[in-house]
């Protein structure tokens, strides 16, 4: 669907149409069907006053969900303002959401103002429509949406939700919602529609009647048989259901393609979008322009601003059958993603990198750390804030599951910080359990001393501080009634919601503390996400023995915990590379940083030393360097290719020099212990020691590495014989000539 559109753009005759919004035109002209479900809002949409304000639109992939839209859009004309989004292009936090919509209706004032929404729209002289498409990728947002947004907007706007799932029932059972929402599933084509649908694609009676059989009305599954149809006339396909036909006929799509075109779109099934740069990345190749724009013309391809996504049914089917047939080419595809997404993310601006931790959120596999994000199925729970008919409920649920004085700190927080509580609720607005999470910063100081566990956790945080400017989430209690802290639906929906308010708070969000007290429990769920236990922050209270699990994102905050994930789990196959390998170090520090970072003040220095990052991280990507360790101003990367090592070094001097910072460099051969704590051996040392004795803009390089790659364009300067700390015997080193 397009996702930047409005009426009173398209018709504005400020430009000219360009071509592709004519073939889009023309696609949308053969929308066929769905008059059933076009008269519901068509009515809705023209009434005097609106019968209900909400149109959820949900089935499965390839239903028809986008096309539907945009034939609303289509009809409903230059008598109403449409704003149609894409879920998948707006960051999911309620400033993200603001800042796209105001964006698209043309505000003038602060990009996170729903006041400047809610103004734009109030003086409109007809009715308003803002259609969500692929809002299964929203939930995160459903709760705020709901509770906070539409309720403010005027009584003249119509919402259209379109996704996959159907909607969570906090939209039928939360007050005043049932007369003011309307669901609407979708099914498959009747048979006349799909008769009038074939029928416009150009196929013969006798190819209508056997795609028909197979199809069974579904319409991705109509449009992609049509096309193959056309391809092959005798064209065979085993009847089954709508997904299993889906991935037949995309196989026997991508067959009818040429080769370069079935690699590309291959390669870019395994990602969550693609841009012209990342299919560039993807293929190892510079020359795509037309490859990219045929691509785009496919019928299961959505074309967005800068790109373009899957139908998600086609996309699952391709990148599954990829993995299963080619498993080494699947995962060279995602290594080339995640080295790509990594050093792009490196220079993305604030407000779009969001999109690279989606990205790089998609490509997880790990079970645990997906579900933590996107958990299977959909639930019948809601989280909402909670108010004060919730108090006894809190009060029974911890005297049920804690000991008294744990009982007595939660009440001493409910009244005085009620906004710090969250209630989780069923359908039939029964509460089912509640979390407390909140920023020290914004508590009573002298109950956060006094609480057993945010005492420890102040604490550790004196011990081991953050930055001024990074921020901490202290998460003391989450319980549900059944089964107190232990793992259910319920608690689920807490850990959830909690990943919202990570999003919200990126990128300045470093560190959670939370209590646990069986961490056997948890230590499968929690850890593979970067948990680790604080055995000095642990407490013992009524009895009970607590412990403590923190979790420190790193100083790139939510973004780069995620890049830590992926990488974990791809890290360039980093499992399939553990143990003793024969790698080459490299060390970069900068020279007289100290005397640099005097001279230009705190600010200045810590913005140089963000740029001079930035710029080592891109060479180590384009040169398929591993960062091991980020040490103040200093580096610690590993190659598998000496060259590689070398070209970097050299790049990366060139690079920051026009910063007009001085770097030193050292690099060594031999075999590491790499593991899951890092890379170690006497090798490291070796490296280190040798960039030690390199002057300002030196890289100096062992004899070892040097005799590995003789006869090699690389030129050397003999340096003589050194001493190096530690290390027994002579070393000659050699540097690099300019």
């Amino acid at each position: 669907m397009e996702s930047i559109t409005t009426n009173s753009q398209a018709n504005s005759g400020a430009k000219p149409r360009t071509i592709a919004e004519r073939l889009s035109k023309a696609a949308r002209a053969k929308f066929i069907g769905r008059q059933a479900e076009i008269s519901i809002l068509l009515n809705a949409i023209n009434a005097d006053e609106l019968p209900f304000v909400v149109a959820f639109l949900h089935g499965p992939g390839g239903i028809g969900k986008s096309w539907l839209l945009r034939s609303i859009v289509d009809k409903v004309g230059a008598k109403a303002l449409t704003v149609s989004l894409d879920c998948r292009e707006i960051e999911p936090t309620p400033d993200g959401f603001i800042s796209f919509l105001n964006k698209l209706l043309g505000a003038a004032v602060s990009a996170s103002d729903l006041n400047s929404i809610i103004s734009s729209l109030t003086t409109l002289d007809k009715r308003a429509i803002i259609c969500l498409d692929t809002y299964e990728t929203f939930g995160l947002m459903d709760t705020w949406l709901r509770q906070d947004f539409i309720p403010e907007l005027p009584d003249n706007i119509f919402i259209i939700i379109a996704g996959r799932e159907a909607p969570n029932p906090a939209w039928f059972t939360t007050p005043g919602w049932q007369d003011l929402f309307r669901e609407i599933e979708l099914h498959g084509f009747s048979d006349e529609d799909a008769d009038a649908m074939l029928g416009t694609r150009g196929l013969t009676t006798s190819q209508i009647r056997k795609v028909k059989n197979f199809a069974k009305g579904y319409p991705l599954a109509l449009e992609l048989a049509a096309a193959a149809s056309r391809a092959q006339p005798d064209l065979e396909i085993k009847r089954g259901p709508p997904p299993k036909v889906l991935e037949q006929l995309t196989q026997v799509f991508l067959k009818g393609l040429p080769t370069d075109i079935t690699e590309a779109v291959q390669a870019s099934s395994c990602v969550r979008r693609v841009t012209e740069p990342l299919l560039k990345a993807l293929l190892e190749r510079s020359d795509i322009d037309d490859l990219f724009k045929d691509i785009q013309s496919l019928p299961f391809i959505d074309a967005t601003a800068d790109g373009f996504i899957f139908q998600d049914v086609v996309r699952d089917s391709i990148s599954a059958d990829l993995s299963l047939r080619c498993p080494e080419r699947y995962q060279t595809y995602r290594k080339r993603a995640y080295a790509y997404f990594t050093s792009a993310s490196h220079r993305a601006a604030a407000n779009t990198l969001w999109q690279y931790t989606a990205d790089l959120l998609y490509m997880i596999e790990n079970p645990v750390a997906r579900s933590a994000f996107f958990p299977e199925g959909g639930s019948d729970l809601r989280v909402e804030p909670a108010s004060a008919r919730d108090a006894g409920f809190i009060r029974e649920i911890t005297k049920a599951w804690e000991p008294p004085e744990i009982s007595r700190f939660i009440e001493a927080w409910w009244h005085i910080h009620p906004e710090i509580f969250h209630i989780v609720k069923t359908p039939d607005d029964v509460s089912q359990a509640y979390y407390i999470i909140f920023e020290p910063g914004d508590v009573d100081r002298e109950l956060l001393k006094s609480d057993p566990f945010t005492s420890a956790w102040l604490k550790h945080l004196e011990a081991d501080p953050v930055e001024k400017d990074e921020r901490v989430l202290f998460f003391p209690r989450w319980l549900d009634r059944s089964s107190g802290e232990n793992p259910s639906p319920a608690v689920s929906a807490c850990f959830l919601d909690i990943k919202r308010i990570y999003m919200e708070m990126r990128p300045s969000l470093r560190r959670i503390y939370c209590p646990v007290k069986d961490l056997s429990i948890f230590e499968p769920i929690l850890f593979p996400l970067g948990f680790t236990a604080i055995e000095s922050a642990d407490v013992s209270i009524g009895g009970i023995s607590y412990q403590t699990v923190m979790n420190d994102f790193g100083p790139s905050s939510i973004d780069g915990w995620l890049a830590k994930i992926a990488g974990q789990e791809l890290v360039l196959d980093l499992r399939a590379s553990y143990g003793r390998k024969l790698i080459t170090v490299l060390f970069t520090d900068i020279v007289d940083s100290t005397a640099k970072a005097v001279a230009l003040g705190d600010t200045k220095w810590q913005q140089l030393l963000e740029k001079h990052h930035l710029l080592v991280r891109e060479e180590l990507a384009t040169l398929k360097g591993r960062e091991i360790d980020t040490a103040g101003d200093g580096f610690f990367a590993i190659f598998n290719k000496p060259a590689n090592a070398i070209k970097c070094a050299t790049a990366v001097r060139a690079s920051v020099a026009k910063l007009g910072i001085d770097i030193r460099a050292g690099l060594h051969l031999g075999e590491c212990e790499i593991s899951d704590d890092g890379v170690r051996g006497i090798t490291v040392h070796i490296g280190a020691r040798v960039a030690s004795k390199a002057r300002s803009g030196e890289i100096f390089v062992s004899s070892t590495l040097k005799d590995a790659i003789a006869g090699s364009d690389f030129r050397f300067e003999n340096r003589g014989l050194h001493k190096l700390k530690g290390i027994p015997g002579d070393w000659s080193l050699f540097a690099i000539k300019m």
